[in-house]
């Protein structure tokens, strides 16, 4: 009886010292805190956007049409112009003199016309004298009232008569085509005298000069002076698939097309007194669809579609890029979730959605398009589940997850704004 206890003692002893001996276990990990929102179903606009050159719908040279020397430039490079304003002024002074030789020349034909007119009238009072005559004396010859001489010479004066006649009116005709002649030198001199003054046919902005004054100009090499662009409104070139273009031509069709021209990450100063950065609002215009190809790429399968917008402000430029976004209508009950919710993995993008369970587990979606800072979904997501926005990085499939519910809504630039003074205040307090 006594060995047996000792032996249980013994046997409690050893266990004691071989628990004492065992390290102690780790406390469990705290879970891993997320936020959550649960897709509802939204109307949101469907949108594209492309790449596009901005083009001018007029461009046009503004040559000197008549060799001199260039004279003045009353408009500066850059100048905005209209119709009719003057720009560059060729010398006049040879121009000037041969419209004056021209003009001493119509009025030297206009005088040949009046004396070719004056003889005409004589040549044709001695004809008429000369044909009475004849008329007179014809039936007296075989009578012998008159001699053969006689009848001879009233023939011959007729006949000079004839001919003096004939010779006026040619001088007058010949007058007549000289005058023209000199007419129309008078007409090209004085176009060309015109041509001296070189004025803008539109409107648009004046690019920089060719020539300076004092230059020779209007040679083969020296024509061109400068170029016109019209800059308002202006063109935005863009090449979309050919597969888009049913949808943008329904949308148009029905009325609910719109289009937006911008310029993304252009610089500026947003306000007085800031440094020059990238502003968070592009340049942006309204405009609307002017132009579609009549035929796509072989090679690309796109063509070439235009938005005309204005330009006003002068923030666009020709040749410059930008971007074209086209709203294509609403889509009515869409799945849209934050591109913040969203994860790539290769060439999926995912979401993790929230279970009963409170596990995560990694969806794959089909994204429509992006949209503001969301994600239209086309497929893999339903609206009632509940999707992680925050705290995604150390998620894994199937762990268990705290979620913390909503994320708090984003403070307004203008609540930020008012924000800051009130913190400088309390600083310097």
């Amino acid at each position: 009886m006594t060995r047996t206890i000792h032996a249980g003692a013994l046997s409690l002893v050893t266990l004691l010292a071989a628990s004492c001996g065992q390290a102690p276990q780790p406390p469990a990990a705290p879970p891993i805190t997320v936020r959550t929102m649960v897709i509802e179903p939204r109307d949101v606009p469907v949108e594209v956007t492309f790449p596009a050159t901005i083009d001018s719908p007029r461009t046009v040279e503004v040559a000197a049409r008549v060799p001199g020397w260039l004279q003045a430039q009353p408009m500066a490079d850059g100048s905005m112009v209209k119709p009719g304003d003057v720009l560059y002024q060729v010398d006049p002074s040879q121009y000037r003199i041969q419209l004056d030789a021209a003009n001493a020349r119509v009025k030297q034909a206009i005088a040949q016309e009046q004396a070719a007119r004056a003889q005409a009238e004589g040549a044709q009072a001695a004809l008429v004298l000369a044909q009475s005559t004849f008329e007179r004396n014809k039936g007296l010859v075989d009578s012998g009232a008159i001699s053969k001489e006689r009848w001879d010479q009233v023939t011959a004066d007729l006949a000079r008569s004839k001919a003096t006649a004939d010779q006026a009116a040619a001088d007058i005709a010949l007058a007549q085509a000289n005058q023209a002649s000199a007419r129309a030198d008078a007409e090209n001199a004085q176009l060309k005298l015109s041509w001296c003054t070189v004025a803008s046919p539109m409107d648009g902005q004046l690019g920089a000069s060719k020539a300076d004054v004092g230059s020779l100009v209007g040679e083969a090499s020296t024509q061109v002076l400068n170029t016109i662009v019209q800059v308002d409104p202006l063109w935005a070139g863009f090449k979309p698939s050919a597969r888009v273009l049913p949808a943008i031509v329904g949308a148009r069709d029905r009325g609910t097309l719109t289009a937006r021209v911008e310029l993304p990450g252009a610089i500026t100063t947003a306000r007085p007194g800031m440094p020059i950065g990238l502003t968070d609002s592009a340049p942006r215009a309204e405009g609307k669809l002017v132009f579609l190809d009549n035929q796509v790429g072989q090679t690309t399968d796109t063509l070439l579609l235009r938005v005309e917008f204005p330009n006003g402000a002068g923030q666009f430029r020709p040749g410059g890029y930008a971007q074209v976004t086209l709203g294509l209508g609403m889509q009515r009950g869409a799945i849209v979730v934050p591109k913040s919710a969203t994860f790539a993995r290769q060439t999926e993008l995912l979401v993790w959605v929230l279970g009963d369970d409170g596990t995560v587990q990694s969806v794959t979606i089909d994204p429509l398009a992006a949209w503001n800072n969301d994600v239209i979904v086309e497929s893999g997501l339903k609206a009632g589940q509940r999707i992680v926005v925050e705290g995604l990085a150390k998620l894994r499939p199937g762990i268990s997850v705290k979620d913390l519910g909503a994320p708090a809504p984003a403070a307004t630039p203008a609540a930020a704004d008012d924000a800051a003074p009130a913190a400088t205040g309390a600083s310097g307090t």
